[in-house]
């Protein structure tokens, strides 16, 4: 009985290191099959990303190529102009100009395009490789660079006449023939990176919540003040004056409202860019071309901030040069400050709780005037 009850115990034993042996070696496989799993992923992600960066650069370096991703993507070229002739067909001149209407349009998509390329590679760079090194110095040199193009793209768009003459063809008056609608570049200006089909095409999957998703060639301006014009501001210089011109050209591009650009968007832009002009080289006939701005703007909501800091200007040029400014106190009175130039005299005068500030020098005052529209 007992050599009975010593067999089945064995026999027990060994069904259990058996089960035992059969489950480690399961486990084994299981951690095995996800190690494969997870490095496959990776070579595959490599792989895309290889793939992505590799297509991205050659299109951001070439309208051509840009255009040419956009179409594998998906994307669809501006209509063709249509033929418009005076005659019983077209002449060669009539063809030479219709073409120069598609060679435009094709140029425009691919100044935008190759944009928008040249900043998905930098959003993604900061998504999945932010630590590069360098990558910030490119960034802002990237950023230089395309404020130059950005003014272009909204250049007059070039396209056929939506409304034939009457000297068409018969052919061409053909009511249910297809219209060519103007090339609008604003399509692809504000399309964001996530939503963009050659970032789908190219299976960049990710953008997830990160803020670069979220870019568009449309945040170009914003993207330029942040990165290259606010740290030029900390210590103004030349170069700082420059980075201005070249912000509010990208911005007056972008306005297409003469009235508004001037009397609202203009404004303040020209004051900050005054300021930092008098900081970079301070003088007086930098502070006459702040006071003159704030003559000729008296309405603008934020006009005695504007004042108070031309003031604030004012007084540290007056303490450089060993004066003093004065500020009346009373309504309707007029101090005057003698600077150590003897060219120069400013005067306060207080009205109501408005401080009206004027420089007076033997030149004439100085002025921005808005860029060319």
């Amino acid at each position: 009985m007992r050599q009975r009850v010593l067999g089945w115990v064995a026999w027990g034993a060994f069904l259990f290191q058996g089960g035992f042996a059969v489950a480690q070696s399961s486990l084994q496989t299981l951690e095995q099959e996800l190690k494969d799993a997870k490095q496959l992923h990776q070579d595959t992600t490599a792989q895309v990303l290889t793939n992505f960066f590799s297509q991205i650069d050659a299109a951001m370096g070439s309208p051509d190529a840009a255009v040419a991703l956009y179409q594998q993507a998906g994307g669809t070229l501006p209509d063709p102009a249509p033929v418009v002739t005076a005659y019983s067909n077209e002449t060669a001149s009539e063809k030479e100009a219709r073409l120069a209407v598609d060679q435009a349009n094709k140029a425009k998509l691919g100044a935008v395009l190759q944009l928008h390329c040249g900043l998905m590679h930098y959003a993604a760079l900061f998504v999945v490789k932010p630590d590069q090194k360098g990558l910030q110095d490119d960034w802002v040199t990237w950023l230089k660079s395309a404020a130059q193009t950005y003014p272009q793209l909204n250049a007059q768009t070039v396209s056929s006449d939506p409304n034939p003459p009457s000297h068409k063809r018969k052919s061409d008056q053909n009511p249910n023939a297809p219209v060519a609608k103007p090339f609008n570049p604003a399509e692809v200006k504000g399309k964001a990176m996530r939503e963009s089909i050659i970032s789908k095409y190219l299976a960049f999957k990710s953008w997830a919540d990160k803020e670069q998703g979220g870019w568009s060639v449309r945040d170009l301006p914003k993207l330029y003040r942040a990165t290259v014009l606010e740290p030029l501001r900390t210590s103004p210089t030349t170069a700082t004056l420059s980075a201005w011109d070249t912000y509010i050209t990208m911005m007056n591009a972008d306005e297409p409202d003469n009235d508004r650009w001037n009397q609202s968007v203009y404004p303040p832009l020209q004051f900050d860019r005054a300021c930092d002009a008098y900081a970079a080289e301070p003088s007086t006939e930098k502070l006459e071309a702040l006071v003159a701005l704030i003559k000729a703007n008296p309405t603008y909501p934020q006009v005695d901030d504007w004042i108070s800091r031309a003031h604030q200007l004012l007084e540290d040029y007056s303490a450089r040069h060993g004066g003093k400014a004065t500020t009346a106190q009373t309504p309707a009175t007029t101090s005057s400050t003698q600077t150590s130039d003897p060219k120069v005299s400013v005067t306060t005068e207080q009205q109501g709780d408005a401080t009206i500030i004027t420089t007076h020098t033997n030149s004439a005052p100085v002025t921005n005037a808005p860029p060319a529209r």
